[in-house]
């Protein structure tokens, strides 16, 4: 969550760190600012709401300065108001900050007492008056920046919780200054100038020469050069590493929205996650290319499978089960990043633990590998941002490859890290020697896979007359058996995250175990239905649905008469391998969700409450 820009070097203007708020909106925020210095002096504009908000006041911003730094927050400490937007200023320093400082309120009372007055609910304040304390109290004969490279150890050793600062200090205007501890932060180096984000899509209009920085990191950055200490104050070389994403990779192009973009952009995420790790000759796995090369031995020995993540992640894993535990015959267990550390873990050395991330810095899946690390667990990264926390905390890492996402709502990379568990399955079964012919077979099929979800797409039409039909509709009830109980499970989030409607899902077999006591003649029900190993009693699900009076919307193979008699509404698919079925049943579900969106009148890109990166617990 929350957005951090930063900059020195030359010269910039306002333009600059607005531009870089806009590309970083997607990760959710109800207020903004910038401080910039110039002529002896911190200039700083902050505005409640939108960006849009805060643009008129851009004129208040010097034309031209050599540092600054800006911030769209999510609230957390005090509600959304100008007084607790980012940035906070005390004395000469400026900060501004994302995460949450546990301690704010012991060391609020302890600045109180020195004579600091706040004038804002934020810990973010608490923790500008504490550097500047310390700043205030180092020695008067060192320079400015030797006091700042003494003041930001003290004042982090007093801070308990997770933090991403961007400073400034008046006394040392040609310097930038970053702090990070569990929430994401990313240099970039430009021609002249040092970047700093909380997101990689806010530097490539810029550079794409990006590092990250790791927990326990103070950066001091100038113009030409960047010095970083380690959380044991030894100076630590940076890794930067070339991102391939391109500035129009972020832009809506001829769409409305981002997320309808990124839903035509199906066949292509799933064709970069394929690319290069099917060998088409054998339909092997080339493992190094996954990921997977380093610890094949290692691999041999895994009796069980973790897999770990949130939200539409999670439900990504869940589908990505039935087809793993066929191929490998080992137990693949899914478990919620948010409950999988509070638990008594039973993952060992014998366990592989994946953690699954779009962003490769949801919190919660962080924590949770790390947990399993702990208990000896091998651990894998399947995100897709490279240089993520995720990433570097693990063992090994494989990048789903779908490119930048900016729809809060997660689409294309809910289809690529199937595609990619799908891979995850098969080059274990490879590394294994088992289920020769079953793995060759889904390999086979997964390449065909991008043709697949690109006529899938002609659903559009279908899913929007059905939206216009239902927009006003209070709930609506999702199901299916299998492989399909995930896909309904997507459905159900993106039909909450974007409508607003009250959806749930349900695996068919437990309609009897209670939510049939729902069923009327006013309840919808989204009933997935390919002709699968579980079709003939999917069917008998939805007559029961039918028999009480209930709104089915099936969807199903084009050409499937039975089902579409049933139907008050009818979504048709094309008829694919089972294997690949989910994927296909996946595409109404994206679909029919941004359009019952539309017609809601909502903000389907940033929906309320939500963001895109989830970087506090």
């Amino acid at each position: 969550m929350c957005g951090v820009i930063g900059y020195v070097g030359s010269g910039t203007g306002p333009q600059f760190f607005f531009q870089g708020l806009k590309r970083l909106e997607y990760r959710g925020y109800d207020s903004a600012g910038i401080a910039m210095i110039a002529d002896d002096d911190i200039a700083i504009v902050k505005a409640e709401g939108k960006l849009s908000a805060l643009e008129p006041k851009l004129q208040l911003l010097p034309k031209e300065a050599v540092t600054g730094i800006g911030h769209t927050r999510w609230a957390t400490h005090g509600r959304p108001s100008e007084a607790n937007a980012h940035p906070h200023r005390s004395g000469p320093i400026v900060m501004l900050h994302n995460g949450i400082i546990e301690n704010y309120a012991e060391l609020k009372s302890m600045l109180i007492e020195k004579g600091y007055h706040f004038s804002s609910e934020t810990d973010t304040e608490v923790a500008t008056h504490l550097l500047n304390d310390e700043y205030r109290n180092t020695d008067k004969s060192l320079t400015p920046y030797e006091r700042m490279q003494i003041a930001l150890p003290r004042m982090t050793a007093q801070l308990k919780g997770s933090y991403a600062f961007a400073i400034i200090c008046l006394d040392t205007p040609d310097k930038l200054y970053a702090v990070k501890h569990g929430s994401p932060l990313a240099l970039g180096k430009g021609d002249g100038a040092y970047y700093l984000a909380s997101g990689i899509a806010a530097l490539v209009d810029h550079t794409h020469e990006v590092a990250m920085l790791n927990d326990g990191d103070i950066a001091y950055l100038s113009q030409d050069s960047v010095q970083v200490m380690s959380v044991d104050h030894s100076p630590r070389t940076l890794n930067f590493f070339e991102v391939s994403w391109s500035a129009a990779m972020l832009d809506k192009g001829e769409y409305d929205h981002f997320m309808m973009k990124e839903i035509h952009e199906h066949p292509v995420a799933v064709s970069q996650a394929i690319q290069g790790r099917i060998n088409i000759s054998d339909y092997s796995i080339d493992l190094a290319e996954y990921g997977l090369a380093s610890y094949t031995e290692r691999l041999k020995t895994i009796e069980r499978i973790d897999l770990i993540a949130c939200g539409t992640s999670f439900y990504a894993a869940n589908l990505a089960r039935y087809f793993i535990e066929d191929l490998i015959g080992i137990p693949v267990q899914v478990d919620l990043a948010s409950e999988y550390r509070y638990r008594t873990g039973t993952a060992n050395k014998r366990t592989l633990a994946c953690a699954i991330s779009q962003s490769g810095e949801t919190i919660d899946t962080l924590f949770a590998i790390k947990a399993a690390k702990d208990r000896g667990a091998l651990t894998l990264a399947i995100v897709n941002a490279p240089g993520s926390s995720i990433g570097l905390s693990c063992d090994m890492e494989t990048l789903i490859k779908a490119g930048p996402e900016i729809g809060v709502a997660s689409t294309k990379a809910f289809t690529a890290q199937i595609c990619s568990l799908y891979i995850l399955g098969i080059g274990l079964a490879q590394i294994k020697e088992c289920s020769e012919d079953k793995r060759r077979k889904l390999a086979a099929e997964l390449l065909t896979l991008p043709t697949i979800l690109d006529s899938s797409l002609s659903v559009s039409d279908a899913c929007r007359y059905l939206s216009d039909k239902l927009c006003s509709t209070q709930s609506i009830l999702f199901m299916g058996r299998g492989p399909q109980w995930a896909v309904a499970q997507e459905g159900a989030l993106k039909l909450k995250e974007l409508s607003y409607i009250f959806a749930e899902a349900y695996a068919a077999g437990e309609l009897k175990h209670g939510p049939i006591a729902l069923i009327d003649e006013n309840m919808p029900v989204v009933a997935i239905a390919p002709r699968d190993k579980y079709y003939e009693k999917t069917i008998s699900n939805i007559e029961e649905i039918k028999a009480r009076d209930g709104i089915i919307i099936a969807v199903g193979e084009n050409g499937d008469e039975k089902l579409q008699s049933l139907a008050d509404h009818f979504i048709p698919i094309p008829s694919v391998p089972e294997s690949l079925q989910p994927f296909a049943t996946t595409m109404p579900m994206h679909l029919f969700a941004y359009w019952m969106a539309c017609a809601r009148g909502n903000d389907v890109d940033q929906p309320r409450n939500l963001a895109k990166s989830v970087t506090v617990e």
